[in-house]
């Protein structure tokens, strides 16, 4: 099981060739520290059709798995360039190709059909997570099989790794 800290989503490297994008929120009030629902860095967001983010699953209990493409959010609670804008726009990786260490995830849930994470190089999705009694939108563990949508694939359990899931973004072939 993972634990929340300050920084809950960094890369192995600082030399990645990512492609990050700021979009406004759908919901501004997330970006508010004090709010009990507020985004944490590397949870996973999507698109609305007003081209705004939110939450790639509903959180109001854990299980509950994206169905589109989802984007994690490369911003740390609380950020205060993000307060300081009228408009609340907040950073995704939208694009490119990285490896990131993530305390975001449930390695033992098991999602419409998923499977918990045991190996390395086995595809991850989207869900709803409960992470020391709150939820959030993390990583879960999923067959190749599945019709929900594979965002990256294991490369280093959390037992290796100091309680943090490591893998690579991916998408399906």
């Amino acid at each position: 099981m993972s634990t929340i800290q300050k920084v809950n989503f960094e890369p192995v490297t600082d030399i990645l060739p990512v492609h990050r994008r700021d979009f406004p929120l759908a919901d501004p009030t997330l970006a508010d520290p004090a709010n009990a629902s507020a985004l944490i860095d590397g949870e996973w967001m999507v698109l609305n059709s007003s081209y705004q983010i939110l939450r790639a699953a509903s959180i109001g209990g854990a299980g509950n798995a994206a169905t589109v493409r989802s984007f994690p959010l490369w911003a740390e609670k609380g950020r205060t360039d993000v307060q300081a804008m009228s408009l609340k726009k907040m950073p995704i990786l939208f694009g490119g190709f990285y490896e990131i260490d993530t305390r975001v995830f449930d390695a033992s849930a098991v999602v419409n059909g998923g499977l918990a994470i045991t190996s390395v190089m086995q595809p991850l999705k989207v869900a709803s997570v409960s992470i020391g009694g709150k939820i959030y939108c993390g990583l879960v563990g999923t067959q190749y099989s599945s019709s929900d949508p594979i965002v990256g694939y294991v490369t280093k359990l959390p037992a290796n790794n100091g309680g943090k899931l490591r893998f690579i973004q991916g998408f399906r072939s």
